[in-house]
């Protein structure tokens, strides 16, 4: 019994918006994936205060946990980026093919989602310390550093 490689040009059509999302969102993983190394060791531009104290609007606390997040962050790209390839496949492919296509486009999708949340926790928490860098991984989360400045503040008169 042998599988063959049916393509599905006849049998519908392929959505051309998610293969231009899935070359963009390929396309942000890849430099995100280039600068990880970097980023891992705390050494990238993004760490500078400069860097981003010009753009950010939040609190000093959520833009240190947005610095140690982003290696998750790039991680939960690529995994999106994975899941839109596949989904192009999926559309592209029948038969045998085309469901292991939603296989792995259905793998990646809850990937991408539980590096969210991971990416969330990383951010207000500093947990799990296996996915933060290892030069922050003794720092408080947000919300323990926010927690902190609001008791540290004057109290307001009125």
């Amino acid at each position: 019994m042998s599988t063959s490689i049916v393509l599905a040009a006849d049998a519908g059509y392929v959505d051309s918006r998610l293969l231009v999302i899935a070359v963009l969102a390929s396309l942000l993983a890849l430099g995100g994936l280039i600068l990880l190394p970097k980023l891992w060791r705390m050494e990238a531009d993004i760490q500078r205060d400069e860097a981003t104290r010009a753009w950010w609007p939040f609190s000093e606390a959520l833009r240190e946990g947005f610095v140690r997040s982003v290696p998750a962050a790039i991680l939960a790209v690529a995994l999106l980026a994975l899941a839109l390839i596949s989904g192009f496949f999926e559309q592209l492919l029948t038969g045998s093919a085309g469901a292991a296509a939603a296989d792995a486009t259905l793998l990646f999708g809850g990937g991408f989602l539980l590096m969210l949340v991971v990416d969330l926790c990383v951010t207000l928490f500093n947990q799990p310390k296996i996915v933060v860098p290892p030069a922050a991984r003794d720092e408080s989360g947000a919300l323990s550093l926010w927690w902190k400045s609001r008791r540290n503040r004057p109290a307001r008169r009125t």
